[in-house]
């Protein structure tokens, strides 16, 4: 499993590489949907490469993301060398990968649409093209979720995910368009363990 360290530059180049790949593939959203935080941080990478497109931001997260993003572990994960972070990621990537396939993993959080957005989405009807964005993919079920939600308050929405990186080879929803889609792990500037 490599292990790509996107700088700010880097990652401002990913993000302009994906929205070449969502036009390559002939999509052209309505709605920018980005998943907080690092979604988001794509997404705003993004949307100027969509000038037409409306732009909101939803929260979604697994319950283990607020542990991990408590101020002592980024603490200890900045005092270790990277190889050793690199590890630690490949491991953590491996238990998720494992425990996804054992029971359906948790995901918390409701999508909540602004009223202006609400109202396009239905103005568009059948024909409202939506772009869900995340920074990773890891077992999928974080956009699984997002992703049954919005269908289930739009019935006839064309949705399509956009992620920098998939980490599994079958998470329980795949990506549309990506950058890397072969188990490689990304560190960006909002991860615990960048510097």
């Amino acid at each position: 499993m490599p292990v790509v360290t996107l700088t700010p530059a880097l990652l401002a180049q990913a993000c302009s590489q994906l929205s070449h790949r969502v036009k390559a593939g002939g999509f052209t959203p309505s709605l920018i949907i980005g998943i907080r935080h690092g979604g988001a941080e794509v997404a705003r990478l993004m949307r100027d490469d969509f000038p037409e497109a409306d732009y909101c931001e939803v929260q979604l997260s697994r319950p283990s993301t607020r542990q991990k993003s408590q101020g002592l572990t980024q603490r200890f994960l900045q005092r270790l060398p990277l190889w050793c972070c690199n590890v630690l990621r490949i491991v953590e990537s491996r238990v998720n990968e494992w425990r996804s396939k054992g029971s359906e993993p948790v995901r918390i959080g409701e999508i909540r649409l602004s009223e202006d957005v609400v109202s396009r989405l239905k103005e568009h009807g059948v024909g409202a093209t939506v772009l869900l964005v995340d920074d990773a993919i890891d077992t999928g079920a974080t956009i699984h979720h997002a992703r049954l939600q919005l269908l289930e308050q739009f019935p006839g929405l064309a949705l399509r995910v956009a992620v920098i990186t998939v980490t599994i080879p079958h998470p329980v929803c795949d990506a549309d368009f990506y950058l890397y889609h072969n188990r490689t792990l990304c560190r960006f500037p909002w991860s615990n363990d960048y510097r």
